[in-house]
């Protein structure tokens, strides 16, 4: 009895929280508000959210990368890097032009993209969005990042130290 009870346990505690790879679509906001990781002020963003000390951009999340517990401040998803690389289309021909195959950025999760009212991109968690994707990241920019609500490749990736220490500053660090 022991012994079940430790591979359930231990099955529970190795499942990934988070997606680590996919395929996922994009689009860009800027709000320059605190974000559900507590980023930021309510009067404006840190300069690093923005990608200008670490190269990192940061991006709200879809709630099945924000937070597989239905979180809605401090999900288990914030702070979390993924490398987001442009398959050049997408998700339909009147929702944006998609952008050049290849190019690559990082993202680190700073904010959550709720399912309720923004259904059309960011989907439920186990659903998926209007265009068929389980997945999204709302890139914190002020123009386009690599392309027009482009579709990407993502995975997980380990935090530059500049953007982990920029994370720091958050409320939820």
């Amino acid at each position: 009895m022991k012994t079940a009870t430790l591979f359930t346990f231990l099955a529970v505690a190795v499942s990934p929280i988070v997606a680590l790879s996919g395929q996922a679509t994009t689009t860009r906001y800027y709000d320059g508000q605190e974000g559900a990781c507590g980023c930021g002020t309510s009067s404006g963003a840190f300069s690093w959210q923005l990608g200008i000390s670490s190269g990192v951009y940061t991006a709200a999340a879809s709630q099945a990368i924000f937070s597989s517990t239905g979180a809605t401040w401090c999900g288990t998803g914030c702070g979390t890097c993924y490398q987001l690389t442009s398959t050049g289309s997408s998700p339909c021909s009147t929702c944006g032009t998609g952008g050049v195959a290849g190019q690559s950025i990082i993202v680190m999760i700073t904010n959550l993209c709720p399912n309720n009212g923004n259904a059309q991109w960011c989907p439920a968690v186990g659903g998926t969005n209007e265009y068929g994707y389980s997945y999204h990241f709302d890139i914190m920019a002020e123009s386009e990042v690599f392309g027009d609500n482009v579709v990407v490749d993502f995975e997980s990736v380990d935090c530059p130290s500049a953007a982990v220490a920029d994370y720091d500053e958050c409320v939820c660090a």
